[in-house]
């Protein structure tokens, strides 16, 4: 019997999801959801949101429109949050925050380098992106700590697959299981509508953006940026973590990278698709469908196997090595497809890069602890390892930079 696709509580189980992909694409999990496992299947379904629209939430589960996360909206009310949103966090903006990204990893460096080592995860990535989102959104820098830790407790509380009763005793939603992570946002918002000077943040972009004529009630912004943070952190996270174990892994590699900086962004990529943050995209079957053969009744969860869809061995030349060679680096699905692509994926590879960027500077040799064995996260859909040991000789802080 194949293990189940879903259950990455030992690790991805990338042997049993090559067996998927060979003898039973489309299959039917222990827990009663269908799982995709071929790349081709995967790509299309991203790209079929009349027929599967994104939930993480238990089967039947319903909130109200204005707490729906941006991956939950139907069409045509998602297009137009997501203009909104990325109009407020469009590229160029998002390029702006490289050198506060850039003197953050210096600063976490600092202590790991001065000690020679320690848990990566926990002393350098983990601050990272919570930090950065905060810093986007205009947070005061003194409440950055607060950012992640309310980020932790909303990914993996009973949130995102509780009920919602129409009595409230149940499923109360986000203010109800982060009150004062809600209380902050809803009193930003309130702040920067008062403001006759706002400053030029997330926050204010998101409250004056509009597109054909519609803003976003307070509720909806909040949603969204509760969003952005839970979700940014949760998967950068997990992308820096595993571009450092891919480094301090491979002696050679390591040193490969130091002589070729230029590879960096090109590490990042195939990263992102031998090892994606998010091994599995859950999503509601709106309506029956028959892919290769199998019909998937509507109601039902369906995965979308992004860790199996990255490995397919249709689609890519030894799937299971990591290689800097490929033709198409970003051909990979680590955020996603279609028009409901992950809305924060420069931002994600932006810190990606400069993190690596900053160890390779800082750091002259790592290696992981004698023993050392990946302990997946607890996040059942996160790809990613729990902590990072590592011994370290590094440059020193005047001397990175220069």
């Amino acid at each position: 019997m194949v293990a189940d696709p879903l259950d990455a509580s030992a690790g991805v189980p990338y042997e049993a999801l090559a067996e998927l992909r060979e003898v039973c694409p489309v299959s039917r999990t222990p827990s009663g959801a269908y799982f995709l496992a071929r790349h081709g299947d995967v790509l299309a379904a991203t790209k079929n949101i009349e027929v599967f629209q994104a939930s993480f939430r238990a089967a039947g589960v319903v909130v109200p429109a204005e707490e729906q996360l941006i991956s939950e909206i139907p069409e045509p009310r998602h297009g137009k949050v997501r203009r909104i949103i990325n109009s407020a966090i469009a590229q160029h903006r998002i390029s702006r925050v490289e050198p506060f990204v850039r003197a953050l990893c210096h600063v976490l460096l600092d202590r790991v380098v001065a000690r020679g080592g320690g848990d990566l995860v926990a002393d350098f990535v983990t601050p990272i992106p919570a930090t950065v989102i905060a810093h986007l959104l205009g947070v005061d820098p003194a409440d950055h700590a607060r950012f992640a830790e309310w980020s932790d407790l909303v990914v993996q509380s009973t949130y995102a697959t509780r009920n919602r009763r129409e009595d409230g005793a149940d499923g109360e939603g986000l203010a109800g299981v982060a009150p004062d992570f809600t209380g902050y946002l809803d009193a930003m918002i309130a702040e920067r509508k008062a403001s006759a000077e706002p400053p030029d943040d997330f926050v204010t972009r998101l409250i004056n953006t509009e597109v054909d004529g519609e803003h976003l009630t307070d509720l909806e912004m909040r949603t969204q940026l509760a969003f952005l943070l839970m979700s940014g952190n949760e998967t950068t996270r997990h992308l820096i973590a595993n571009i450092l174990e891919a480094v301090c892994t491979d002696a050679v590699l390591f040193a490969r990278l130091h002589a070729e900086r230029d590879l960096v962004p090109t590490l990042v990529e195939e990263s992102l698709r031998h090892d994606p943050p998010i091994h599995v995209l859950m999503r509601d079957c709106l309506t029956d469908i028959t892919i290769d053969g199998v019909t998937i009744p509507a109601g039902v969860k369906v995965g979308f196997g992004i860790a199996s869809a990255n490995r397919d061995e249709r689609t890519y030349d030894d799937p299971d090595a990591f290689r800097l060679d490929r033709p198409s680096a970003k051909d990979h699905l680590a955020f996603g497809g279609g028009p409901h692509v992950c809305p924060g994926a420069s931002l994600a590879r932006l810190e990606g890069r400069v993190a690596l960027d900053v160890f390779l500077e800082r750091v002259d040799q790592a290696h992981v602890d004698i023993g050392y064995r990946r302990e997946p996260v607890p996040v059942f859909w996160a790809n990613g390892p729990r902590r990072l040991p590592v011994d370290l000789t590094g440059v020193g802080p005047d001397a990175s930079r220069g």
